[in-house]
């Protein structure tokens, strides 16, 4: 079975730096929940510091749109300052407490730990979580960003003092599918051409920029990457978009499956339906899918180079 489709509210909401600009209000936010209905998609991925700096926006545009009631499971993430202890009890505490307030919900079906804490021991965050898991506050506790070594450690820890497991680190929830855009293109067809209307308020241009796409996909191997891409989905008939052959090959050919997910998103309503359909359109021809099995050995250096920003003792050498 192929992994399930979740619409990620990252880009629900509105802050002067964001890139959609779309769904900023409780009228939109419903469009879009009507299209998902439709769908048949019924899975929201959020979290506190949803918009990117406006932090719980996202949340009260989905309770003030009545999501909950609409039969949408929603998750949701603690909120999260990598530079400040987050994952204590009373924070924990606070967080959860707004979530569930700002969604109209009694609890959510999976709470993350955003991103780990590194000023807060793991036994104090496993209890921590442990807590409002009893309370009854949500049904799966699942992780974000924490590396194997802290996972392995965090479950010995719940093994010996029977807390709740994070049941969602086994699964696993792949986001950015098509990689903030890149995968459709438009970065590499835009080279050269700095004012290129197809990144306006977009992750990679002007005031909505963010670094760290920018950083880790606009260099010459990946946008090479591209053009080979282009070349295969182009050689078939029907030709096919760049971004559905990203989509068909997660939902097909990845390791992703029966229990996985992947969270996707959408600047309109049109994206929206395109993005289900190319995801669900079947498995790649076999020329495409071993073109794309093949790019990795391209760009794996650099990827290979990408500091882990879970590693403990490197974010507490910058502390």
């Amino acid at each position: 079975m192929p992994p399930r489709l979740i619409f990620g509210a990252g880009g629900t909401g509105t802050t002067a730096r964001s890139f959609t600009y779309t769904w900023d209000t409780p009228e939109k936010v419903s469009d879009f929940l009507s299209v998902l209905q439709e769908l048949n998609i019924l899975e929201l991925d959020s979290a506190a510091v949803y918009p990117p700096g406006n932090t719980w926006n996202a949340e009260t545009l989905l309770g003030q749109s009545k999501a909950a009631d609409k039969g949408f499971n929603i998750d949701s993430k603690a909120n999260a300052d990598r530079r400040l202890p987050h994952l204590d009890e009373e924070r924990i505490d606070i967080s959860i407490s707004q979530t569930l307030g700002l969604l109209g919900v009694d609890r959510v079906r999976v709470y993350y730990a955003h991103a780990p804490d590194l000023s807060t021991a793991l036994e104090k965050q496993a209890r921590a979580f442990d807590l409002q898991y009893k309370a009854g506050k949500f049904e799966k506790l699942g992780l974000c960003n924490y590396t194997i070594k802290d996972m392995e450690e965090l479950f010995a820890i719940c093994d010996e003092k029977g807390y709740v497991k994070p049941t969602t680190a086994r699964a696993f929830h792949a986001y950015s599918p098509v990689a903030g855009g890149f995968l459709t293109g438009k970065v590499t067809f835009a080279l050269g051409d700095p004012e290129s209307m197809a990144l306006k308020r977009t992750r990679w241009r002007g005031a909505s920029a963010l670094p760290f796409a920018i950083d880790t996909y606009d260099d010459p191997a990946m946008h090479q990457a591209i053009w080979t891409l282009k070349e295969a989905c182009d050689a078939v008939s029907p030709h096919i978009l760049l971004q559905d052959a990203a989509l068909r090959w997660l939902m097909h050919h990845s390791a992703l499956g029966e229990g996985d997910g992947i969270i996707f998103g959408a600047k309109t309503i049109d994206q929206l339906r395109a993005n289900v359909a190319g995801a669900r359109a079947g498995p790649l021809p076999d020329t495409v899918r071993e073109t794309v099995d093949g790019l990795w050995g391209s760009v794996k250096v650099k990827e290979q180079l990408r500091v882990n920003v879970s590693d403990r003792q490197k974010w507490k050498s910058k502390a």
